[in-house]
């Protein structure tokens, strides 16, 4: 539904607040009529009128309101209309927003199921966009290599390269059932993505133990596998893969969903060339290679039942 719309059904919503339904006949649609009743021909059934000045006055006040904000451009447009939502009719990730009138790409907020919504990097571009997204590398002027609760609430900025948060990314695809995208830009320019049908990262209790299954795309699949899919995620001061020697964040600069211990490593060292410190996607890059840039992005297809 565009926001036009949507705003065109808050005023009547707001219009039917005006007046009191005394009849019994009075359901949730009643037709609004503003002026003397002699002026209409329409029969009662179903029928308000607004008869007062100072009810006439009202309800013209919210028509110009309401026309103002369809004035202003776009943007302020869809603002205003996310303003005048309550909570639970929020968008609850950027597929929300697209369906809402959204259709640029950018930083916009978001209220997953259970929050007070919080900021998010949108892309309304790739693949039909919708896509959240919540790890970007693009330069390496960020360091990735940080601690547990960096990780858990999220680090960067979201116009650059940023790690959205794990428990954000736990609301997230606990509210459905989501689909994962991995676009990655290899040293020599080219583009490669891995795609998977199904993607979920349980929450902190489970230690955001992912699931990942479905591939398909170009990069080759470097993170479906069992090497990841179903493991902990780790960081060098929180230590929970299976490899038993050490603490594979440690040894390879990273944190990530480790097991013993990759196949892909893309937060790992920018730029690195030693072997499996980069940030590396296996049958893209090898061991001793780190891609340019990365970005991992996610889209329901599916609300679960509430």
């Amino acid at each position: 539904m565009k926001a036009s719309n949507f705003l065109f059904l808050l005023l009547v919503k707001a219009s039917l607040s005006i007046s009191n339904c005394s009849e019994p006949s009075c359901h949730c649609n009643p037709i609004i009529q503003i002026g003397p009743e002699s002026s209409f021909n329409t029969e009662r059934k179903h029928i308000v009128t607004v008869t007062s000045h100072l009810q006439v006055d009202q309800v013209k006040q919210i028509f110009e309101n309401v026309s103002s904000v369809l004035l202003d451009n776009q943007d302020v447009r869809f603002q205003n209309l996310l303003k005048l939502l309550d909570l639970d009719s929020k968008p609850t990730d950027c597929q929300d927003l697209q369906l809402l009138g959204s259709a640029t790409s950018g930083v916009n907020k978001i209220f997953p199921t259970g929050t007070s919504g919080f900021l998010v990097r949108c892309d309304h571009e790739t693949e039909d966009g919708g896509w959240t997204v919540f790890q970007r590398r693009t330069d390496g002027k960020e360091d990735f290599y940080r601690g547990w609760f960096d990780y858990q609430v999220g680090f960067g900025n979201l116009n650059g390269e940023f790690w959205l948060g794990n428990q954000q990314l736990h609301m997230i695809t606990s509210q459905g059932w989501y689909e994962l995208r991995v676009d990655i830009i290899l040293n020599n320019g080219s583009r490669v993505f891995a795609k998977y049908n199904v993607f979920e990262v349980k929450g902190i209790d489970e230690y955001y133990r992912i699931f990942v299954d479905g591939y398909s795309g170009t990069a080759g699949d470097s993170f479906g596998n069992a090497i990841h899919s179903g493991h902990k995620f780790s960081t060098h001061d929180r230590d929970n893969d299976v490899y038993e020697p050490g603490n594979c964040a440690q040894l390879y600069h990273g944190a990530w969903w480790y097991a013993k211990c990759h196949s892909s490593n893309l937060n790992g060292l920018y730029g690195s060339t030693e072997y499996a410190k980069g940030l590396t996607w296996f049958t893209s890059t090898g061991y001793y290679q780190s891609v340019y840039g990365s970005e991992m992005k996610v889209r329901r297809w599916l609300h679960k039942k509430k």
